[in-house]
């Protein structure tokens, strides 16, 4: 059983987090995977319960520590699964497409497809972090706990980096609707397209047509996750493939499985969201 309950950072920090959100997992003895799809989302997890997580790579087993305040970097592609067994308690920091580059300036490639320690990526060390959230009462406790960390760190950037504002509004666009073009979406943003691909690389992680690829395929996921009787054919068409035969291209690009195999072996693990 996975339960989250969601809060929105300080107002300061929404231009960069989208929220946090304090997971309680608990798999009753048994084996809780989850898969590592294709995903445009950066998150970086505190935890507070010293139970490990199995990290599955490749052919490469190995068991992580989660109290080392991990970093998980974007997704472009399927790299394995995690397994969960026993109780978890964590908060996960859910930033904006470009909001960890705007804080730290850490190009959004050098962390893409892999798992940091925080640490080691910003250089600062965040040790006392997991010990200060264990002593807070809730999760809204812990949120304010975090707040303060990273309202220290957007008062070190006097300003925003150059073209921030306008990739952020790009990423919003395109989460949005993934139909969007994307020469539009550089003029509307004053820049030109070579610029802005560049721009959009150094601070998302990936170009916008991988984006909107990437965006495609979550949502077919959701839908079908949600409509578990809904048709592929026609999921394929309410997102905007081609046909079927072009969402399977996807399916395999960016889990590594046809959109059956993957239901039938790695569903999505079901979450119950609690929002504050």
């Amino acid at each position: 059983m996975v339960t989250t309950c969601v809060t929105l950072p300080a107002y300061p920090l929404q231009r960069f987090i989208k929220r946090y959100s304090f997971r309680e997992i608990d798999t009753e003895g048994e084996a809780l995977v989850k898969p590592l799809f294709a995903s445009d989302e950066s998150v970086l997890t505190f935890s507070i319960s010293p139970t490990p997580v199995l990290y599955h790579t490749g052919n490469q087993l190995h068991q992580v520590d989660l109290r080392d305040r991990h970093l998980f970097g974007l997704q472009t592609a399927y790299n394995g699964y995690q397994v969960f067994k026993g109780v978890y308690t964590m908060l996960c920091v859910e930033f904006t497409s470009n909001g960890f580059f705007s804080l730290f300036k850490m190009p959004m490639s050098h962390i893409r497809n892999n798992l940091w320690c925080f640490d080691d990526v910003i250089g600062e060390q965040l040790q006392y972090m997991n010990e200060l959230l264990h002593d807070k009462k809730d999760y809204r406790e812990m949120a304010a706990a975090v707040d303060r960390f990273f309202l220290k760190a957007l008062q070190k950037e006097k300003t925003l980096p150059k073209y921030a504002a306008e990739i952020a509004w790009a990423c919003a666009q395109l989460r949005a609707n993934h139909t969007l073009d994307i020469v539009s979406l550089a003029k509307n943003a004053n820049m030109s397209l070579r610029s802005f691909e560049q721009y959009f690389i150094e601070q998302v992680g990936l170009s916008p047509v991988l984006l909107k690829r990437i965006r495609r395929f979550q949502q077919a996921l959701e839908m079908k996750t949600s409509h578990r009787e809904e048709s592929w054919t026609s999921i394929a068409y309410s997102c905007n493939y081609f046909d079927q035969v072009h969402l399977i291209k996807d399916f395999k690009l960016f889990s590594s499985m046809t959109p059956v195999q993957l239901f039938r072996k790695m569903p999505p693990p079901e979450e119950a969201i609690i929002p504050s």
